[in-house]
């Protein structure tokens, strides 16, 4: 019984505030719910291996996962307890990495591939030892992911009874009624190779960045779930088009919205292009069923110019001079501090400068400046380059802040180890740093707190940089063959940089300035 159960000990605690009798009846129901459940299991008991691998279809899965909401209903609705602790309960289920770093809420995050905790796994076990039943794998890792969304869904109604309402339950009637299942013969296996197969045989082959793996992975799941199967060769342009319709006109589940057709053209079916034919160009498929699957996207109404203004610029750099740090400092503070003004003397992006570690700050040719590398992390054309230091950086002590700084990272602790599928934690501190944006005042939706200061340095550099220059020291491929001869010296670079007007301000407050 203990791998149908799904574990093989029962426990549970009280509150040592209960009485001796209410501490029995307490016991009582519990140990009556636990050997009903074992009675349960026992008397539908098979040998896993004897019963056939059924594929259920995504309607099936979902009704069976909606048997076992009623019985978690059964378990728990009666007596909810507190509502924090449910709260609690729902990050079984979401990736710590997506909650993290992304500050989703449980709603949010079940429009995403879920976490199928240990716990989870041992509840489906118990759930088709009960109903008599083996799944396939594909058919398994769906019921996974409908129980983890009913989790979610079931967390939020505890919280409701546990705060007073008890109001009728809504979402039993969205769920399809279970039918037992047909016997089936075991099917086929599939001939042709599975997407994730294709999928990992792309990421080993074309060695994307982690970011964009995480993505793309998230994006192939997404199909593989929509299809109902993993079987590549099955795949029909037909099934794209259904797929980008689904995307077009299904309203996500996170946000009640569907999804614009620059995303599903740009991002699902981008990365579902790129892996199929990769599998062609190998000979591990005949044809690439994405190949002319079309999304027809209008033009986006552009209502400003994702430069930062004058205003949002002095009011990001005045907040940053007044960042004062705890005891001991946190490098999510130094962040605050230094990045926003070495973007606005750079145009470097972001993730190019929250990555920088002490030894990439260094004089050379008798210029300070900063080394962008890939060794350090992302830089988007995999080319390293060397940016002088604007002369208003160094007299405000970014190079003394980096030379009593301890070797490593500048503005991120690193871990021993990074969770697998999390973004970079340089990535992390350039998410903070928008959020930070955004919450000191920043808020219009067409400008991005980060990158806007990139448009910004092409800005205010017109006319005053040569055109070269802006685009070596911002990392811009050149325009033409000739201006890929040849390389720039750090002095020379150094004057261009001199030429930017400084951003003479008083801490803490937004006031223009002038150009100089």
């Amino acid at each position: 019984m203990r791998e149908a159960y799904g574990q093989g000990e029962a426990k549970r605690t009280w509150d040592a505030g209960l009485t001796e009798g209410q501490a029995k009846a307490a016991m009582a129901a519990w140990l009556a719910e636990i050997e009903n459940r074992i009675a349960a299991l026992r008397a539908v008991a098979k040998p896993a291996d004897t019963l056939p691998a059924l594929d259920l279809s995504q309607r099936e899965c979902r009704a069976l996962a909606g048997l076992w909401y009623e019985d978690l209903k059964a378990r728990y609705e009666a007596n909810p307890g507190d509502a924090e602790g449910w709260r609690i309960a729902q990050e079984e289920v979401i990736p710590e990495e997506t909650a993290a770093t992304y500050h989703l809420t449980a709603e949010e995050a079940e429009g995403l591939p879920l976490r199928v905790s240990p716990w989870l796994k041992r509840e489906a076990v118990a759930l088709l030892a009960c109903k008599g039943l083996r799944l396939t794998d594909g058919a398994t890792d769906r019921l996974h992911q409908d129980m983890a969304s009913l989790w979610l869904r079931f967390a939020d109604l505890m919280v409701q009874r546990a705060q007073g309402d008890w109001s009728p339950d809504p979402l039993p009637r969205t769920l399809p009624a279970w039918q037992e299942p047909a016997a089936k013969a075991p099917k086929e296996e599939a001939k042709g190779p599975t997407i994730t197969e294709l999928f990992d045989a792309y990421v080993r082959e074309r060695q994307p960045k982690e970011r964009t793996s995480v993505q793309w992975r998230r994006y192939i799941g997404r199909l593989e779930r929509f299809l109902g199967h993993d079987d590549a060769s099955r795949i029909t342009k037909a099934d794209i088009v259904r797929f980008k319709d689904h995307l077009l006109t299904v309203p996500s589940k996170a946000t009640g919205k569907t999804l614009d057709a620059n995303t599903v053209r740009n991002a699902y079916l981008a990365a579902a292009k790129a892996v199929f034919q990769a599998a062609v160009d190998n000979g591990r498929l005949p044809s690439n069923p994405v190949a002319d699957v079309k999304v027809r996207a209008p033009k986006k109404a552009r209502l400003r110019d994702p430069s930062l203004t004058d205003d949002e610029a002095h009011l990001i750099l005045s907040a940053a001079l007044s960042v004062t740090y705890s005891q001991p400092p946190h490098p999510a503070e130094y962040a605050r501090r230094w990045v926003p003004w070495i973007c606005a003397y750079t145009g470097a992006r972001v993730s190019e400068i929250t990555q920088l570690r002490k030894c990439d700050v260094v004089e050379r040719e008798g210029v300070w400046a900063i080394h962008i590398t890939p060794e350090a992390g992302s830089v988007k054309t995999e080319e390293a380059r060397w940016v002088p230091l604007h002369s208003h950086l160094i007299e405000q002590g970014f190079v003394a802040f980096v030379q009593a700084s301890r070797e490593g990272p500048l503005f991120y602790v690193p871990r021993k180890e990074e969770k697998p599928g999390q973004p970079p934690a340089y990535k992390r501190t350039g998410e903070r740093l928008a959020a930070w944006v955004r919450e000191i005042g920043v808020t219009d939706p067409a400008v991005q707190p980060n990158h806007g200061w990139r448009h910004r340095f092409k800005t205010v550099g017109r006319g005053r940089l040569d055109a070269e220059a802006r685009d070596r020291i911002a990392g811009h491929k050149p325009r033409t063959e000739g201006e890929a001869y040849g390389t720039w010296t750090l002095r020379s670079l150094s004057e261009q940089v001199e030429k930017l007007p400084r951003y003479d301000l008083p801490a803490g407050q937004g006031v223009r300035s002038g150009e100089s």
